[in-house]
């Protein structure tokens, strides 16, 4: 019974410290981020989407090609820490958030370090990868294993769906409004799914959350969780624990930190 109550506030030692630290880090990195986005020089007409995709943006700021990093290609050391410092400043201020995993692709292992989520296809990553955040959008009542998963960018507008705030043509003139989305998952903490039933001192009967990955479709790679398995491990990046003789999910909320900053836009008169 003591070791039971131990291990129990050790868990929660350990969850609440990495939930910390992560959302330090992801605030951090999307304070960063606004900054930067605002201090870009681009035309006053750009919206937020024309901005990621311009070249000379994803050379200096940010890009998606760099949320993945093979390790065997630059490992850790001397050679890691010189491919950072050669990366966009908001991918350098990623890096505290990034996890290491070993990933079957192509039926070869590789080690990663890359940005927690679901590993995607990409055709311009020096690793041929990059990374999406899997929101849950609906659970198995009975099971809790995912019905409806969508995937978000790492880094998106807030309030694009109103028309682009980062325009200076919108009502909003130049709004730099940015979300950091990074998943944190408990290496120590299992999910559970209220139920309706309850126990015979009448308390509520929650049940483990199953691990039990969707399909992938077009665009989403079947990676696997490779050999190191994990709270992030899985098709999806959902991760998987085992408890009570089930495998199951762990503890898991999707983090969106989020910054303003208004665009500084100059123009030279005659």
């Amino acid at each position: 019974m003591v070791s039971l109550v131990l291990y129990l506030l050790l868990a929660a030692v350990i969850g609440l410290g990495r939930w910390m630290a992560v959302v330090q880090s992801a605030q951090d990195a999307a304070r960063v981020a606004a900054r930067e986005i605002a201090l870009f020089p681009l035309p006053p007409d750009t919206d937020f989407l024309d901005a990621l995709d311009d070249p000379d943006f994803q050379a200096a700021v940010y890009s998606t090609d760099f949320l993945v990093v093979d390790l065997e290609t630059n490992p850790p050391g001397t050679a890691l820490d010189d491919f950072f410092a050669a990366m966009p400043v908001v991918n350098r201020a990623l890096r505290p958030l990034m996890i290491t995993s070993t990933v079957d692709v192509g039926g070869a292992d590789r080690r990663l370090l890359h940005m927690p989520g679901t590993l995607m296809n990409s055709a311009t990553s020096p690793s041929g990868l990059s990374v999406m955040v899997p929101r849950v959008d609906g659970r198995d009542p009975a099971t809790g294993a995912e019905t409806g998963i969508t995937l978000l960018p790492v880094l998106e507008e807030v309030g694009a769906g109103l028309g682009s705030p980062f325009n200076m043509t919108s009502s909003e003139r130049g709004l730099v409004a940015i979300r950091l989305n990074v998943p944190y998952q408990s290496a120590t903490l299992t999910a559970y799914l209220p139920s309706a039933n309850l126990t015979p001192q009448g308390d509520p009967f929650n049940v483990p959350i199953q691990a039990v990955d969707l399909p992938g479709s077009p665009g989403v790679p079947i990676l696997g969780p490779g050999p190191d398995g994990g709270p992030y491990s899985g098709a999806w990046g959902l991760g998987e624990q085992q408890a009570l003789g089930q495998t199951v999910r762990p503890f898991r909320r999707v983090i969106a930190a989020q910054a303003i900053f208004r665009r500084e836009v100059f123009a030279l008169g005659s």
